[in-house]
């Protein structure tokens, strides 16, 4: 097992255990001890995790902004499932928007291999270092790098950058979506960043693991009303009736 991936699989135990020894970890994961203690000091380093007497335990963000790197290693399995549905709603020569959301970042992930001649516009420098290795044309939005998140750009230069573009599809998630069809997010200045994208896109796309849906945030991003489709990794039928009410579930 990689280095990287071990560290997935002990962020996805301690993610339900909270707490856990380096004995026990080493047993699950069939990796030395040593090995388990390093992984531990490296998730410790981002935030992630924090050592403690005979093991570890999840780092619970006290903020409303879990950092990047931990949202990106939560769900991935629900994740990529919603990047392989979306994939193929991309079409060659498209200009796509990306938000700086992590299933956003799988999304960019799966679709980089598959199209051609993509322009892609995002605040995201994940997304953007992503596509280094493919010839798509990259914009990213000028801005200031965001205190709570490093990988996302924000501010009124950055809003601007998208209105340039006329985007044929947006990307975008958010942090919860009330049972009534509310999108909610906890950060105002992302949510206006977002705002720029669904004003200057045909194409509307919302990227939802379904733990996020029946919850509230801090504030009010839009309606399910004003996108165009919800993307899952559950089938249509498990998606309260509601939302097949206002939008295409798929």
């Amino acid at each position: 097992m990689l280095k990287n991936e071990r560290e997935n699989e002990i962020f996805q135990i301690l993610s339900e255990r909270k707490f856990i020894t380096v004995k026990e970890l080493s047993r699950m994961l069939y990796a030395s001890e040593s090995s388990i203690r390093r992984d531990l000091t490296s998730l410790e380093k981002k935030g992630m995790a924090k050592r403690s007497y005979g093991g570890a335990e999840i780092v619970l963000n006290t903020g409303n902004v879990a950092p990047f790197s931990q949202r990106a290693l939560h769900n991935i399995d629900e994740k990529k499932h919603i990047a392989r549905k979306v994939a193929a709603l991309v079409s060659d020569n498209d200009i796509i928007f990306f938000d700086q959301s992590s299933s956003a970042l799988f999304a960019a992930n799966e679709i980089r291999n598959l199209k051609k001649n993509i322009t892609v516009v995002t605040n995201n420098l994940e997304i953007a270092a992503l596509f280094t290795s493919t010839d798509f044309e990259v914009h990213i939005a000028g801005g200031y790098l965001s205190p709570n998140n490093r990988n996302c750009i924000l501010g009124s230069d950055a809003a601007a950058s998208f209105k340039n573009f006329y985007a044929d599809i947006l990307f975008f998630s958010s942090r919860a979506i009330s049972h009534d069809g509310i999108i909610y997010d906890c950060n105002r200045e992302e949510i206006c960043i977002r705002n720029t994208m669904l004003e200057y896109s045909k194409k509307k796309i919302f990227l939802c693991d379904t733990e996020k849906i029946g919850k509230n945030a801090g504030f009010r991003q839009c309606s399910l009303s004003d996108t165009d489709m919800l993307v899952t990794e559950k089938h249509p039928e498990d998606i309260p009736d509601s939302f097949k009410n206002m939008i295409t579930v798929i």
